[in-house]
């Protein structure tokens, strides 16, 4: 952060160049451009994003030098780091319907344990020898037998010309239920602190599903090639990502950049599937990257809204250029139909042939098309219905969700664990919030307050956020430098409200007071439909509403800290639920930070606040433990599950620093006890 000469900088003090004078309009009228702002902000950040994944593929040289850990940090974003345990697949083989030219079987397989995968195996006749295999992925084509009766052709075509292609039903279109949707449209937010998305159980499932294609002595285990459409294409891109076992690759309309589908807000048109949990910040760049150079062939539609033109076309460009340095331009293609979102003959053919080409050494044969659909009921691979034991509903639950800690016994295991779960949450939830404040701003706003009065309205901003609306209040008599107290506002809290609620402060008047609201948070805050964008584009970047709004806290920390009238070593942040647990993780990254106070908070990060990953590390409870030995006060009430923090303290040996409190000015104050005079 460097050293920074401190001033009155929150009270119009001479301090340029990081004081500026606004002009008026006040909190409410900045709402309007509140959204606007932060949405230019996440495009910015996803521009930087793109850009850093062109440079880095920029050549075979430069791209060799990053693969490795490129890799880890995708198996990670998708739930597969560490590897699942390859549990016995338990094959069921259901039935087998008998064609002229090839056969059907009904499957269904066990990916984790009680978690069925149904699928259709189809067989070619006639072959002579072991025939290449392919995973084919469907996108989003709705039935109640599963979506691979809606891509039969895909496997007609594929065995009447000499291939075994096993279809595989997507989780939320099977024959046994689990969703794709939990963040897009059942506001399930929780995923994003789970790290969870569907694209890793999916990838998983085509995983088990080569596993599966190994065992079988019709499959050449040494040529497998994996397509799909739309949401197949997602799961293509993965899968060849990650297993090299993925020889030959095809996905069809499904890839863009970050820096495309932000800027056009694409994912208002797109399920959870189709994206890993990107904390690492990669780009789209990088699946294709690692793949590379292995064979890749993708398509799309120069009409297609969920995947802009600019970006298929970046990435087009940025890709064509790798597999040329090489030395393999031609293993690397896209075709681009006029069409929207939709299937063809002419693509289902065009993927054949690239098969061909690498899998049969073949440049042109007359190919097999024609195709007559089974009814959809008899590619059933659950006949009678799926099992009783199906586990699959929950998935999202269990997949990536850390069992909460034991009790630490000792201070040097407890130690142990607390460094650990910091550098976790730096690296893997917090990797997009920077490590400290640079190039603070201070801009004060002319202009008339609501009527509680005695608060001037400042604007903070930084490098790396977007401006924040605050009030300052400071002591009618300054003097020598003052305790300070941060107020992380809530959806809806209006000044009068939250000055009510500071009444004790204010009446001692001893304290610098600052009220931050994040962004996104005022008296008139974000519609939830609002809201639902901002934080799935968030995503992208690395970030979540809240996390953003963990920023904005961090920069009025910082304010103050370099206030000559505060005393920075007697700063204390509180707020509500949510917001005030945002000022305990700014505690928790920033120890120069004195204590904090929860008022009512939740118990658990599937509630709130939502951060990336969190509940792969810890949850609410243990999170304010590292706060220990720091003073960390309950307002009114300490849920009962945070008793796992009295034991953290305890382990210190300060229980005391954990209290309960019911004045605030005392405990700016430093006082905890509740021995005093109730009379003002």
């Amino acid at each position: 952060m460097g050293r920074v000469a401190r001033r009155s900088i929150l009270t119009g003090a001479a301090g340029a160049p990081i004081l500026a004078l606004a002009p008026p309009g006040g909190l409410l009228a900045a709402v309007g451009g509140d959204r606007q702002e932060v949405s230019t902000y996440l495009e910015s950040a996803a521009r930087r994003i793109t850009d850093r994944a062109a440079a880095e593929i920029a050549s075979r040289d430069s791209w060799e030098k990053v693969r490795a850990q490129r890799l880890e940090e995708l198996r990670f974003m998708l739930g597969l780091l560490p590897w699942p345990d390859r549990t016995p697949l338990n094959v069921q083989v259901n039935g087998t319907l008998d064609r002229d030219q090839y056969t059907i079987e009904k499957i269904a397989f066990e990916s984790m344990p009680r978690f069925y995968v149904t699928g259709n195996l189809y067989l070619p006749k006639g072959t002579n020898g072991v025939a290449p295999g392919i995973i084919y992925v469907c996108g989003h084509a709705p039935s109640p037998c599963g979506a691979k009766t809606q891509y039969q052709r895909h496997g007609i075509s594929f065995a009447k010309n000499g291939y075994v292609a096993f279809i595989l039903d997507p989780i939320q279109i099977a024959e046994t239920f689990a969703l794709h949707h939990g963040a897009s449209s059942q506001q399930m937010f929780d995923w994003y602190s789970r790290g969870y998305t569907p694209a890793g159980v999916e990838t998983w499932n085509a995983i088990r599903a080569i596993d599966y294609l190994e065992t079988r002595p019709e499959v050449d285990r040494t040529r497998i090639g994996m397509t799909g459409r739309s949401g197949g294409a997602a799961m293509s891109w993965f899968t060849g990502a990650i297993d090299p076992r993925v020889r030959v690759v095809a996905p069809v309309m499904g890839i863009s950049t970050y820096a495309a589908d932000v800027r056009e807000n694409t994912q208002r048109l797109h399920c959870d599937c189709m994206f890993p949990i990107n904390a690492l910040m990669q780009d789209m760049i990088h699946q294709g990257a690692l793949i590379a150079p292995r064979p890749l062939l993708m398509a799309h539609g120069s009409k297609d809204d969920l995947f802009p033109v600019s970006g298929y076309t970046e990435f087009q460009q940025k890709i064509a250029a790798l597999y040329a340095s090489y030395g393999r331009p031609d293993d690397f293609q896209n075709i681009v139909v006029d069409s929207g979102h939709a299937d063809s003959d002419f693509l289902r053919e065009r993927v054949i042939r690239w098969f061909d080409r690498y899998f049969l050494n073949i440049s042109d044969r007359s190919l097999v098309m024609a195709y007559t659909n089974a009814l959809d009921t008899d590619l059933l691979a659950f006949p009678k219905g799926p099992p009783d034991d199906a586990v699959n509903f929950r998935v999202h639950e269990t997949f990536t969700t850390r069992a909460p800690s034991p009790p630490y016994t000792t201070p040097a295991a407890w130690q142990s664990r607390r460094e650990d779960l910091i550098r976790q949450l730096r690296e893997k939830v917090f990797a997009a919030v920077p490590a400290s404040v640079q190039h603070l701003r201070i801009e004060h706003v002319q202009g008339a307050l609501p009527p509680a009065g005695h608060y001037e309205e400042v604007r903070l901003s930084s490098r790396d956020t977007v401006v924040v609306r605050a009030l300052v209040r400071r002591p009618a008599k300054p003097g020598k430098q003052a305790p300070a107290l941060l107020y992380v506002a809530s959806d809806g809290e209006t000044l009068t409200i939250i000055n009510d609620f500071l009444r004790g402060v204010n009446e001692r008047d001893a304290s610098v007071r600052l009220i931050v609201f994040p962004r996104g948070v005022s008296e008139a805050p974000w519609d939830r439909e609002v809201w639902r964008d901002m934080q799935r584009n968030a995503m992208f970047v690395g970030h979540t509403v809240d996390s953003m709004r963990l920023c904005d806290v961090l920069v009025g920390v910082e304010a103050l800290r370099r206030d000559e009238g505060v005393d920075p070593s007697r700063i204390m942040v509180l707020g509500a639920a949510g917001s005030g647990v945002l000022g305990l993780y700014a505690a928790i990254l920033d120890p120069q930070i004195a204590q904090a106070m929860l008022i009512n908070p939740p118990v658990t990060h599937a509630d709130a606040p939502i951060f990336l990953n969190a509940l792969r590390y810890t949850d609410l409870p243990e999170a304010a433990a590292l706060m220990a030995p720091r003073h960390l006060t309950f307002y009114g009430r300490m849920p009962a599950e945070y008793e796992y923090t009295r034991h953290v303290y305890a382990l210190y040996g300060k229980s005391a620093n954990l209290a309960r409190a019911m004045n605030v000015q005392a405990v700016v104050e430093g006082r905890y006890d509740h021995n005093f005079a109730s009379g003002s």
